[in-house]
Formats: C-alpha cells, structure tokens, sequence
C-alpha cells in the first residue's frame, strides 16, 4: 500500500499542474509569447514602406543619411536603427505664400498707406520714387535633401527674408510703370518695352532669389531648394490708384479728342481737294471757252493779218466795214455826213430822242 501511494505521488509531481489559476497563468504567458512574437515580427517589418509617386526617401541609420531613393519599395531597418523620412521629389513644387506682404486692407478691399510706418512695410520704394505693393507667391523645389532637412525648420523665414532683401533691389531698380499693368493710354513703341519689361520681373526677381540661396550653398548653409515660379500681384495704395485713374480717364478723353480732331481734320482735307478738283476743272473749262470766244472774235483781224488768198486787203477791209457799219449806224439817233476833199470822213451822233 505504501509503495502503490509512492508511485502515484511520482506521477502526480510528473503531470501538468491542475486548478484554474494553474491553468489562467499558463495561457496568459502563451498569449503574451504570441504577442511578444507578433511584435517582434511587425517591429522587424516596419522598415518596409511603399514611396509613393513624386516623393523620395531619405533612410538615417543611427542618425547619419546612409542613402536616398525615389519613388517604389523601400526597405530598411526597423527604428531605432534606420529611420525614414519622406519628401517630395525633386519634379514637385512646393508653394509657399509670403504672408509679411499682407497690409491692412480697406473695407472695399483696397490697400491704403497708414500715418504709422511701422503699418507701410509691405509697400515698396521704385525707382522714380513711387511705392508699390506686392502679393507673392513662391513655388520651390527641392534639389538637396540633405541640406534641406538639415535646414527645415529655417526653409520658412530663410525664404521670407530671401523675397523680401530680392524685391527691394528689384523694385528700386524699376519704374512704377514697368512694375504695373500695362497702361492702354500708351500706344507707341516705348508701351511694348515697359511690357517686355514688366514681363521680366517675375523672372528677374525669381533669379535674384536663386542668386542668393546660391551664396548661403557656398557659404555652407544651403537650404537644398531651388525657386522655381514666382506669382506676383502688383498694386497701389488706395489714393495713387484714384489719381491714376483720374489720369487714365483724361488720357482716354484727350485720345478720344485726338481721333475726332483727325477724323475732322481728314474730312475737310477730303473736302478741300474735292473743291480744289472742282474748281480747276471749272477754271479749264471757262479758259479754254474764253481762248474759243478770243480766237472766234480774232479770226478777223487774223485773217487781215495773214491775208487771203485771192482776195486783197483793201477789198477784205471794205467788206469787213460794210458788214459793220450797218450795226453802228442803225443805233445812231441822226447821221450827218461831211465830204472834204482830201480829208477825214467823220460820222457825227445827233441828240438821242426823248
């Protein structure tokens, strides 16, 4: 009986232990194994990510930049070992508005000059000292990773003060109307050039910009971007844009006032020559009318100055005189004759009758 309990207490000490908290504790530590097992397995796999379309990935191992990789399946060490940070690629552009341009605006939306300096910074100084005010937008790429998460939190207000330091130069280098719309009132050849010219602000200032990033490069302290568009919205304040309006609006008249006085001018100029024409061709025709009347009133004394053939002067003279004497006498009231030999035949007019 004794060596059947011992038997038995061996088998017991060999099997697993029973009870309910026996048993709660023994799943409890498997779940946790599972957990534990999952964990590791997910910890292991979460370096693996997708990159998606214009981005890439910069991978820091141990805080150092081990390598960079666009778009696709990226696979990495699990933190703490590797981290990922993904940026967008180097054919994105990012936008970037800058806000130090945002003057207190007018209920109707119009910006006016303040009697506090301090509120005017946002409008600039030209050239022919005139102030201008500009709305930008920047649009930048990123060229340099590296550089450009190393300078990430600075990218922000290094731009800002970039813009700001690029438009005072580019402003001041200009005039008002080059940095405006283009003024209609202008119609020669000098509004084409302020066109050209207004055209190339936004390349002249985005190059600016570019030029200095270029010198920060150098300097060691590259931000790792490119600008690559700039917007701008050019406006003045409130009582330049009256007063200019109040000049395009007489300039509009005094363009209009020009093309009537032309298109009057051009009548009468059209109406002068068509009486010119008028007149010269009345004044052809009564000279070559009075030449006719002339040469028909002197074929006469042509014909005695040339003479007849067959015909004598004496005999041509005497008919010329009977064929007038008759008209002359006929308006003669009384006719009194007086011969003298060897004298001059006279032919005396009586008193006219009442």
């Amino acid at each position: 009986m004794t060596a059947v309990a011992e038997i038995t207490a061996v088998k017991v000490e060999g099997d697993e232990p029973a009870g309910a908290w026996a048993q709660s504790t023994k799943l409890a530590f498997r779940f946790l194994f599972l957990a534990v097992c999952l964990a590791a397995v997910g910890w292991s796999l979460s370096g693996i990510r997708q990159v998606p379309p214009e981005s890439q990935a910069l991978v820091y191992r141990f805080g150092t930049i081990v390598r960079q990789q666009g778009a696709g399946l990226l696979l990495a060490w699990p933190r703490p070992i590797e981290q990922v940070v993904v940026l967008p690629s180097a054919d994105r552009q990012i936008e970037f508005q800058i806000d130090e341009f945002k003057p207190v605006a007018t209920p109707d939306g119009e910006f006016s000059l303040s009697s506090d300096a301090r509120q005017n910074v946002a409008f600039l100084l030209t050239g022919d000292a005139s102030i201008v005010h500009l709305q930008s937008t920047l649009f930048y790429q990123i060229v340099d990773p590296a550089a450009y998460i190393l300078a990430a939190e600075h990218v922000a207000p290094a731009l800002r003060r970039l813009f700001i330091a690029s438009a005072v130069s580019v402003c001041a280098a200009r005039d008002l109307d080059t940095i405006l719309v283009a003024r209609p009132e202008l119609a020669d050849g000098s509004n084409a050039s302020a066109n050209a010219d207004r055209e190339h602000l936004r390349v002249d200032l985005m190059n600016a910009i570019n030029r200095r990033l270029d010198e920060l490069t150098r300097v060691g302290a590259g931000l790792g971007i490119v600008v690559s568009r700039v917007d701008l919205a050019a406006s003045v304040s409130r009582g330049a844009k009256v007063a200019f309006d109040h000049v395009l609006i007489a300039s509009q008249q005094a363009e209009r006032d020009i093309a009537e006085a032309r298109t009057l001018a051009a009548n009468t100029a059209l109406s002068a020559s068509q009486d010119y024409d008028r007149i010269l061709t009345e004044a052809d025709a009564k000279a070559t009318e009075r030449v006719t009347e002339a040469q028909t009133r002197t074929a006469e004394i042509d014909a005695l100055a040339q003479g007849s053939p067959g015909v004598s002067l004496t005999m041509l003279m005497n008919r010329i005189y009977f064929d007038r004497i008759g008209a002359v006498l006929a308006k003669a009231a009384r006719v009194d004759t007086v011969d003298q030999e060897g004298g001059v035949h006279l032919i005396l007019p009586g008193p006219v009758p009442q």
